[in-house]
Order: structure tokens, then C-alpha cells, then sequence
């Protein structure tokens, strides 16, 4: 089971959304250390907080199978309702279940 945010959450100004306002700013992949402009990212740097980096989802379930994973399942999932403006238009969260074969452990 591999779980990751959905990547496309990070085409968006996080902070607009927070405000209720969903503006894209930022093409994929995303990165704390590159992405925004360097005031911003000095800001993010001095707050403590964890530094947020995306992948593309060819990124992430490509790496699965090519690593001889095989998915058996795919899920999706949001925060609760009313708390999460990306949310109310997508699914914010990714989820899949693999398996790998015994003749692919080596």
C-alpha cells in the first residue's frame, strides 16, 4: 500500500486557497526549494515548517510498475467536506494497493 497526495493540488497558490480563492500558479513537479520566488521561499525556509515536494503521477505509479510492482487497487479520498477548498472539486489524496510477484523479488 503506497498513499501520496494527488499532485495536482500543487498546481495551486496553497495560501489562496486557504482564503477560499483557487488560483494556479505553479506547473508540476512542485518543490519548496524551487518553486515559489525566493522571498516566499525564504518565508517557508524560516517558518520550520516541512518542506512539501511533488511528483507527477507517472512519477509515482510508474515508479510502482517499473520496480515489478503490479497495482491491485486504486484509491481516492478528500479532506472532510467543508474543511478543504481543493477538495470540494477533487480528489486531494491517492492511495494503491500492489502486489510483487515472487519471480519479480529479486
Amino acid at each position: 500500500m503506497a498513499g501520496f497526495t494527488n499532485p495536482a493540488i500543487y498546481i495551486f497558490d496553497l495560501e489562496l486557497a486557504e482564503r477560499g480563492v483557487l488560483q494556479v500558479r505553479y506547473p508540476l513537479p512542485y518543490s519548496d526549494l524551487t518553486s515559489p520566488p525566493e522571498e516566499e521561499r525564504k518565508r517557508i525556509l524560516a517558518s520550520g515548517r516541512p518542506l512539501e515536494f511533488s511528483h507527477t503521477l507517472e512519477d509515482q505509479i510508474g515508479g510502482q510498475l517499473e520496480a515489478g510492482f503490479l497495482i491491485t487497487g486504486f484509491y481516492e479520498d478528500t479532506y472532510e467536506k467543508g474543511t478543504d477548498l481543493i477538495s470540494e472539486y477533487m480528489p486531494t489524496f491517492i492511495a494503491t494497493r500492489a502486489i510483487k510477484p515472487p519471480a519479480l523479488w529479486q
